[in-house]
């Protein structure tokens, strides 16, 4: 190993693994020389969040659960936990946390921004609700992050998944707007399969608000698709950005307003 490396043709990814100079960064290629250095290691935490796809930041490291204590080997950065049965999962050979394991590990452990931003990705997918969250909590009393998991549950049960909609949500309430709700299913009210962030079911207007972070391509293309089946059910859609909702509340607070006024008097 040694000669490869001293060569230059091989290049070290972490722990025992190395690989071709030539072969790109890749959090798969990360985790098998993970396991491939200690295999009784369970790779975790935001290591196991890039290899489930979900949104956080690279920080460099590898992180892996392990049952006895052992030395941090370079980027390999080794957690004494326990794991449950169920906190497990296993993805193209490799022993990782299961993907809702992995979600509460990253909320709680993240900073409060990074963690703002998963939270709105994962509740707009469905992936994890406040009462999932909140009984995790309450099963693992004193566990590090729990207050902000508890933030991250109580933001879920009010409906506020970003802090855009939290900024639009305040907006409303200040101005004493009532008829409205928070995150609403439209499945059987209308039969569109959607979750919109803000629902007048007496005039059917939704209100959209996009957050300070770009959804990324797919999310782009199910916006506009949902978006074409709410009109096509009979909705107005309003839309707005975080530059709106912290910019010009005032015009926003105005429009939403004035389009539900107008729909009213349509009827």
């Amino acid at each position: 190993m040694l000669h490869r490396l001293s060569s230059g043709a091989w290049r070290r990814v972490c722990g025992a693994g190395i690989v071709l100079a030539a072969t790109p960064p890749d959090p798969w290629c990360d985790a098998h020389a993970a396991v491939l250095t200690w295999p009784d290691a369970t790779v975790a935490l935001t290591s196991a969040a890039l290899l489930h796809g979900l949104p956080v930041p690279e920080d460099g490291r590898v992180r892996v659960v392990v049952p006895s204590p052992r030395a941090r080997r370079g980027r390999l950065i080794p957690h004494e936990r326990v794991l449950e049965p169920g906190d497990l999962a296993m993805l193209d050979g490799v022993n990782l946390t299961s993907r809702e394991r992995t979600i509460v590990d990253c909320l709680g452990l993240l900073s409060r921004d990074h963690a703002s931003r998963l939270l709105a990705w994962v509740g707009t997918r469905g992936l994890l609700d406040a009462d999932d969250l909140e009984r995790w909590v309450l099963a693992h009393p004193g566990r590090r992050g729990n207050v902000q998991r508890s933030w991250c549950a109580d933001r879920l049960r009010r409906g506020a998944l970003s802090e855009a909609e939290e900024r639009l949500h305040d907006l409303l309430h200040g101005a004493g707007v009532t008829g409205w709700v928070a995150n609403a299913s439209l499945l059987h009210p209308l039969g569109v399969p959607a979750v919109v962030d803000v629902w007048f079911e007496d005039v059917r207007l939704v209100v959209e608000i996009d957050g300070r972070v770009a959804h990324g391509a797919d999310r782009f293309q199910d916006d506009r698709t949902r978006q074409n089946l709410l009109v096509g059910a009979g909705c107005t859609v309003l839309r707005y950005t975080w530059a709106d909702v912290t910019g010009r509340p005032v015009h926003v607070l105005a429009q939403i307003l004035t389009t539900r006024q107008r729909l009213r008097a349509a009827a």
